[in-house]
């Protein structure tokens, strides 16, 4: 049976509820919801799929814990890598090396090809140097670098030499093969397969999305047939980033009704059984964006991972999402230094732009947002280091980071460039679409912020209404007909009245349950007094009046968020303006904060007074997005006067090395 009967045949199946054992809080909300099974069917099979993506990670995530702890630990939300690495280490050693090629071909104009993509000599130079081997672990011949050791080398890249050269590390050795194999890969498989990567002499991507596939990734229509030791593809990918003849990807496709990952080595050539489908893109011009078209191309089957082929993308864009956040980081560099260079230049009526207070604003702004994605990137890298579970921490690193460059790249740094950008050469106006597709690849902003709701409601009902939910199934109480909310509730007591009888004999652990969740609720009733707070010492003057706003927001952000769900229960999953706008939304800001807090202490230490200014202001920003505090205060405009201040005089060191461009059809 083909992939789309078996859908039509979904649709029309009504929803079933879980098949004995333990309760399962989300089937159970979804058939509550009134959802069709197929809905019931896909979030399922996406909430296995990232447990076991989760499965071999050591610790809660960082925002889970802070959910149900009684007190915010600061420290959890501080870069928890050991920045040696940075300066005595061969990755650091390789990475000098690659800066500088980069450079000689930035400088000489010899970043793109005659095609028009990355020039594959510089490519080749830096497989040479031990580029594409950074993230490779030493025994298949890599640096095995950190993920914040790869986060700060993308940003450096993407910054000083191209941010195409930054970007590409990512999709060659992040979310390409190399992510797969190093995770699921066999010990034959990471030999052979691993070795060529860390040498640079495969190229590689990742193929998962499809023509008639949005977020339902559960619905891939890409199979093989196993054939003897082959596996035979048939099936079509679309907008698949260095997809490329003779590349390698990590093709997700369906066998024996299993989603799994191949990895596909693409012909030199089109064929009968395979072809590369080109169209006109805007986004990522610079290197090969294609389609592929499978209709029988034989792939060995020893190149089949092992393991949920689901679970594989979870794990692997956890581990590979904050890098989507350096190129946020990289690119407002980018920006910046142009607008400083213009803002210098450029006088209107006899005053430079530079002295202007709203381009002195547009100015420090930017600078805010870099130490602010510097400081997330740092944080959601190096957590995936020590072994905390990154799904909810990466997609706010790369929400926020690229929610700011969309709004640098057509607010702060377009209204200070003007109409320039428009010009042929200027950073915003060449790259406007790269800029903008950061805030889709890899999960559109929206979607990421409601997964992230989703993962917390699970964080909270799992040892909370979880037990209370299981120890009624035990009494013989039919969950699904438990529904709090709406209408139904006279009908759901009712039941519960009827029923009575049952809880009796169960009453003992119903109780226990009982009192558990009202425990939790009791508990985050109160705000905690500000001398109860955890150690965390070091901090500036006025980063300790931000801790003590950004506490007292989350005890408050918290409260309304255990309130929506008991309120809303399994209809919040379609209050998605609720989800975003009054939950998603300041639970990231907070959590900026939170980071921003933490890297002020790093930078005080480091006597890095520009980066405390901008780390100052963004704090300020948050707060203004957070509660009624004004933008034209007279302590933000204080702020935003010393940072603009650092970075017209050069002190803002995040600019070091970066290239401003001309200025273009200067006035004469």
């Amino acid at each position: 049976m083909n992939a789309k009967s078996q859908n039509d045949e979904t649709v029309n199946q009504s929803p079933r509820p879980p098949a004995g054992g333990d309760i399962d809080l989300v089937n159970d909300a979804l058939v509550k919801a009134g959802k069709g099974q197929e809905e019931i069917d896909s979030v399922g099979t996406i909430d296995k799929a990232q447990i076991a993506a989760d499965s071999g990670r050591a610790r809660t995530g960082v925002l889970q814990q802070a959910l149900l702890a009684r007190q915010i630990d600061l420290r959890l939300f501080a870069c928890q890598a050991d920045r040696s690495e940075l300066q005595s280490s061969l990755a650091a050693e390789t990475l000098a090396d690659c800066i500088n090629i980069g450079i000689q071909h930035r400088d000489a104009g010899t970043i793109l090809g005659a095609d028009g993509k990355v020039n594959p000599q510089l490519i080749a130079e830096l497989a040479e140097a031990g580029y594409w081997g950074l993230p490779i672990p030493a025994e298949y011949g890599g640096s095995g670098a950190s993920k914040f050791f790869l986060g700060r080398t993308m940003t450096m890249m993407g910054a000083t030499v191209a941010e195409i050269v930054g970007g590409l590390l990512s999709i060659e050795r992040l979310i390409g093969t190399a992510g797969p194999l190093i995770w699921k890969g066999n010990a034959e498989q990471k030999e052979r397969l691993l070795r060529p990567l860390a040498a640079g002499h495969k190229r590689s991507g990742f193929g998962g999305t499809e023509p008639s596939v949005g977020c339902n990734i559960t619905k891939a229509s890409t199979y093989g047939v196993v054939d003897g030791d082959d596996i035979v593809v048939y099936g079509e990918k679309l907008f698949i980033s260095n997809a490329w003849y003779g590349h390698e990807i990590a093709l997700l496709l369906s066998i024996d009704g299993k989603l799994r990952v191949l990895i596909t080595e693409l012909p030199q050539c089109d064929s009968e059984v395979f072809s590369i489908n080109n169209y006109g893109i805007h986004a990522l011009r610079y290197i090969h964006n294609k389609g592929l078209r499978f209709n029988g191309l034989r792939v060995p089957r020893a190149n089949l991972l092992d393991g949920d082929g689901l679970a594989i993308i979870f794990h692997d864009l956890d581990e590979g999402r904050f890098a989507v956040a350096t190129t946020g980081a990289a690119r407002m560099r980018r920006i910046l230094a142009m607008c400083v260079r213009w803002a210098d230049y450029r006088e209107t009526f006899g005053v430079k732009l530079k002295e202007r207070q709203f381009i002195r604003y547009n100015l420090a702004l930017q600078a805010a947002y870099i130490a602010g994605a510097d400081a997330l990137v740092d944080w959601s890298s190096s957590l995936i280091d020590a072994g905390y579970q990154g799904d909810v921490s990466s997609m706010i690193a790369k929400t926020k980071a690229t929610d700011w460059l969309r709004q640098v790249s057509t607010e702060l740094g377009l209204f200070t460039i003007g109409g320039r950008f428009t010009l042929h050469g200027n950073t915003i106006g060449d790259n406007l679409a790269d800029d903008l597709v950061t805030s889709v690849y890899e999960g559109p902003n929206p979607m990421l912020g409601m997964a992230c709701i989703k993962s917390m409601i699970k964080a909270f009902g799992e040892p909370y209404l979880g037990p209370v939910m299981q120890e009624l199934k035990n009494a013989g109480i039919d969950t699904n007909k438990l529904v709090f909310g709406g209408k139904r509730l006279p009908q759901t007591l009712k039941y519960l009245l009827a029923s009575s009888g049952k809880m009796f004999k169960n009453r003992k652990k119903i109780f226990a349950a009982v009192a558990n969740l009202t425990g939790y609720l009791m508990q985050i009733r109160s705000t905690p007094k500000a001398g109860s707070q955890m150690a965390f010492e070091g901090l500036d003057s006025r980063f300790i009046a931000h801790r003590q706003f950004a506490e007292k927001a989350w005890h408050q952000w918290r409260k309304k968020f255990i309130a929506a769900i008991l309120k809303y229960q399994e209809r919040l999953a379609d209050e998605q303006l609720l989800m975003l706008e009054g939950i998603y939304e300041p639970m990231a800001s907070i959590t900026t904060m939170f980071c921003a807090i933490a890297a002020s202490r790093t930078a005080r230490q480091n006597g890095d007074e520009a980066t405390l200014a901008a780390l100052h202001l963004l704090c300020l920003e948050m707060r203004c997005s957070l509660s009624s505090e004004s933008h034209t205060s007279g302590q933000y405009k204080k702020a935003v006067e010393e940072v603009a201040t650092h970075v017209l005089a050069g002190t803002f060191h995040q600019l070091d090395g970066v290239p401003a461009g001309e200025i273009q059809q200067p006035y004469k």
